[in-house]
């Protein structure tokens, strides 16, 4: 439910039809999740029987099981499912077009693959730079550029990316300045990022990609180039050209700025093939402890993913309740529970004798509260409930679309203005406390301010304060609320 215009328009449409199909439910927005996520393991499991055996590509199916950054796209309805799945489909159908008797069907698959990973998330255009790679490093393989296959390809590529470029002419190029800004190129380097940033996204991938997982990818992808170009497959190759550059150029851009841990999402696939057809060679060689890390690592992941897909085990196992702030599911639970209490001042306010609305700071939770207060869900067929702040410039989605601009809609109207506020700080020392089943110290956070814009854009506000958000005791979210009068 939440779109940018920093993101193409295929999760849209997926959203679009899942929600036509099954309704506005929980079930609609993440069906294709899933899907996408069996689709790509079925695309995987075949290819990789057929090349390098059925049990290696049954072992990657345990490993991608017990990955739980995997784990996640296989649950939430987000722009990284499709790409994965397109991204995947381009490597399986471009290592039958880069064979010496591939066709040129094959190479358009490529390309309608990456045209279709590009609409539904930009890092698709970094498989070019993959292949560009590829053919750099394997001569054999540039007869192909000989020949009209790739570049048809690349034209159906970029027959694909016209809507995109189309609406983003139309409109100043706004998804580029937007993709600039998340990407941190509007800001300074200093060399303190490097000691900031690049921890951050080595223990995320850590964590995210499993211990042991991520260290045998690392070790396969450095590994393999020891063994004599004659003993190794060019498959190996490929799978290096397709993971590797995506992942060690969001390490290198991580002394420069933050990297979102999904960002290197469509790598782990490639990378994980490299580690099985790596270790297996190690494993048949003599390392007979590859098995019981691999079993090991296969154990521990899918705990993990189970923790993740159910995190109030987590306080069940330790015997002491996982402060809400701390839940890795934090920021996908409790949505239900504020867009009630953000709907109950809403009601309280329009009891007052003028039709109330409510305006979200954030686009995000514009989209959760259209999506979880039914009044709301409702009124999307005439006038919407629930706004997102008014900017001058576009700041998100909203912008462009009309009937999301109150001013002018709603005046001497009321409205309930409620922005995110920052939870309660934990000392460092919070886990042993926890464990040893202590008392919590918590540190309040400065409160909410109203921006100065709502302010001027009514002729009274009263702040209403902060509530926490729960599921159970335990404390998820915290709103600010605003009762703002006479909408200008």
């Amino acid at each position: 439910m939440r779109f940018r215009i920093s993101k193409p328009p295929a999760i849209a449409f997926i959203q679009f039809i899942g929600t036509s199909i099954f309704g506005d439910t929980q079930f609609g927005v993440r069906f294709f999740s899933p899907l996408f996520a069996a689709i790509t393991s079925l695309l995987l499991l075949r290819f990789l029987a057929r090349e390098i055996g059925a049990r290696l590509s049954f072992w990657l199916l345990l490993i991608a099981t017990a990955t739980p950054l995997l784990g996640i796209g296989t649950i939430l309805m987000t722009i990284d499912p499709p790409l994965v799945l397109c991204w995947t489909w381009a490597m399986v159908a471009g290592w039958r077009a880069a064979q010496p008797d591939g066709k040129t069907r094959d190479w358009l698959i490529v390309g309608l693959a990456m045209g279709l990973g590009f609409l539904c998330k930009y890092t698709a255009a970094l498989q070019i730079v993959c292949w560009a790679v590829f053919f750099a490093l394997l001569p054999a393989a540039r007869s192909h550029l000989r020949k009209c296959g790739p570049w048809l390809a690349l034209l159906v590529f970029a027959i694909c990316t016209l809507p995109v470029v189309i609406w983003n002419a139309q409109h100043g190029w706004i998804t580029v300045h937007h993709v600039a800004g998340d990407a941190g190129l509007h800001g300074q380097w200093t060399p303190h990022n490097i000691l900031r940033y690049v921890p951050d996204f080595l223990v995320a991938q850590t964590a995210l990609l499993n211990p042991l997982f991520f260290v045998g990818a690392i070790w396969a992808m450095i590994g393999f180039w020891k063994f004599p170009r004659h003993k190794m497959s060019g498959l190996w190759l490929y799978f290096f050209c397709m993971g590797a550059p995506v992942f060690l150029g969001h390490l290198l851009y991580s002394f420069h700025s933050r990297i979102l841990p999904n960002w290197i999402a469509v790598s782990v696939l490639p990378m994980f093939c490299l580690m099985v057809v790596y270790w297996n060679v190690r494993f048949r060689s003599g390392w007979r402890w590859v098995k019981p890390v691999f079993v090991a690592g296969v154990a521990f992941g899918i705990f993990a993913v189970i923790l993740m897909y159910q995190s109030n085990l987590i306080g069940r196992l330790a015997g002491a309740t996982l402060p809400g702030e701390k839940d890795p599911l934090r920021r996908v639970r409790g949505w239900k529970a504020e867009a009630s209490i953000v709907e109950d001042a809403r009601e309280k306010l329009a009891a007052e004798g003028k039709p109330a609305f409510i305006i979200a700071s954030h686009y995000g939770i514009t989209g959760e509260y259209s999506f979880y207060i039914p009044k709301a869900r409702a009124a999307l067929k005439s006038q919407p409930l629930v706004y997102s702040e008014d900017f001058d410039k576009p700041e998100n989605q909203f912008y462009f679309w009309p009937e999301y601009n109150y001013l002018g809609r709603r005046e001497g109207q009321n409205a309930i203005y409620v922005s995110e506020a920052d939870l309660y700080k934990l000392d460092s020392d919070w886990v042993w406390k926890w464990l040893a089943h202590q008392p919590l110290n918590r540190t309040a956070p400065e409160p909410a301010a109203l921006p100065p814009r709502i302010a001027q854009e009514f002729e009274s506000v009263t702040d209403l304060g902060e509530q926490d958000v729960k599921i159970g005791d335990r404390v998820f979210h915290r709103v600010h609320l605003w009762a703002c009068y006479n909408l200008k």
